[in-house]
């Protein structure tokens, strides 16, 4: 919530700077971006279970390193179908 809070006013301000340029688009981008964690134990769930499932941070970079690229190839195809 904290990286959202930040960065949309910033990714609004850009796309204001670049002409027709929907800042929503920027905003959404961002708002879905920031909700991928899956690389790192920082969200609460994983912090949760790192303990007692007795995994450590390189369990979570090798399931998440391929999480986080599905991810961003689904956000990228799908921000390109609903904005264009």
């Amino acid at each position: 919530v904290g990286a959202t809070v930040l960065l949309v006013p910033l990714a609004i301000n850009i796309a204001l700077q670049i002409p027709g340029a929907n800042p929503a688009v920027f905003a959404l981008t961002v708002a879905i971006a920031t909700s991928n964690s899956f690389l790192i134990p920082t969200h609460q769930v994983n912090a949760l279970i790192m303990g007692p499932g007795g995994y450590r941070v390189p369990d979570f970079m090798r399931a998440g390193g391929i999480m986080t690229v599905l991810f961003l190839v689904v956000m990228m195809v799908m921000m390109g179908i609903v904005f264009d």
